[in-house]
């Protein structure tokens, strides 16, 4: 067992169990927002993340989906409720997923995490009796915890550098009907402030426009523009560095006029897993009881028009065998 898991044995503990993911193109800088949001999180007691090789180059392209577990908290392993040792609970999970541009075919890589998404809404819809009528109502009181009762992506952090594309546009609506989009704007450290906010208004008027759902952390939607026009903190889409910020040079030959955007990366934080997590999680259920309603509804009526067909194809032989009858 690790120093800090000695160290901090219950740190963590409210945020539970909860599911993000990283989605855009290739090259954004998915992976290192992903370990940046994770790895320098105080309440992790320990992750899956591979060490950094300072002599590898900062990209490293990823081709598959990569789930990558990290804990804030301990408890006893389910296997076995018997032992006496509590060990990493792996409660945060961080799916990483590879960018559409690493093929010739966007839609290869983005079908891929859409499957992903529908498969756990799948699984958790088999494990709900077909012979017992559960109330919408009692589905959010059973899913809106913090103790895994469904492996749905609570939160999708969609990056755009520098523009925002058509593309991106499509895929943060597809995406937005299972999980909780929230646009980043990453690498601000190489944006103006003016840049950003620029972009931030742009991304918001045209998802608007678009009639795309975000999560918006609860702040109406005008208000979120109005925000992003005058640069104030606080909502989608947050501004990220994937670098740490460089102290400022004594010499004055050093010193540039160009002062990039904040790094909006703590704020997200928190309010991802401090002040809006139960929001959060109830939004994600509310989702997947959507897509249940729209399965089940399609189930009836694939079942209906399977009736009409048998009654449409035993009809005329029970009317033949009847003539005949009569005919006799």
């Amino acid at each position: 067992m690790s120093d800090t898991l000695l160290m901090n044995p219950f740190a963590g503990q409210n945020i539970g169990y909860l599911r993000l993911a990283v989605v855009g193109d290739s090259g954004v800088g998915k992976t290192s927002f992903a370990r940046q949001f994770t790895e320098t999180l105080p309440e992790v007691l320990s992750h899956d993340w591979e060490p950094l090789d300072a002599n590898e180059d900062d990209y490293k392209r990823t081709d598959v989906l990569i789930e990558q577990f990290s804990s804030t908290m301990m408890e006893i392993p389910w296997d076995n409720m018997d032992a006496d040792d509590e060990v990493p609970a792996k409660n945060l999970v961080f799916v990483d997923t590879p960018g559409y541009g690493s093929v010739v075919d966007a839609q290869t890589n983005f079908d891929l995490f859409m499957r992903y998404i529908g498969q756990t809404f799948d699984e958790k819809n088999k494990r709900i009796s077909p012979f017992t009528e559960v109330s919408n109502n009692e589905l959010m009181r059973s899913l809106v915890t913090g103790v895994g009762a469904h492996k749905f992506i609570d939160v999708c952090f969609y990056l755009i550098v520098h523009r925002l594309k058509p593309i991106d546009v499509e895929y943060m609506r597809l995406i937005s009907e299972k999980a909780n989009v929230v646009p980043i704007i990453c690498k601000v450290d190489t944006q103006s402030e003016q840049e950003v906010i620029d972009l931030k208004v742009h991304v918001l008027k045209t998802l608007k426009e678009q009639g795309v759902s975000i999560y918006t952390f609860r702040i109406e939607y005008e208000r979120l523009i109005q925000m992003a026009e005058s640069g104030q903190a606080g909502g989608p889409p947050f501004a990220v560095s994937n670098v740490d910020k460089k102290p400022l040079s004594d010499d004055k030959n050093d010193q540039v006029s160009f002062h990039p955007a904040s790094n909006e990366l703590p704020l997200l934080r928190k309010l991802v897993l401090e002040t809006q997590i139960t929001n959060i999680r109830q939004f994600t259920v509310k989702k997947f009881i959507n897509w249940r309603g729209k399965h089940l509804a399609a189930q009836q009526q694939q079942q209906q028009q399977q009736q009409q067909q048998a009654q449409s194809y035993y009809q005329p032989q029970q009317q033949q065998h009847q003539y005949q009858q009569v005919v006799r």
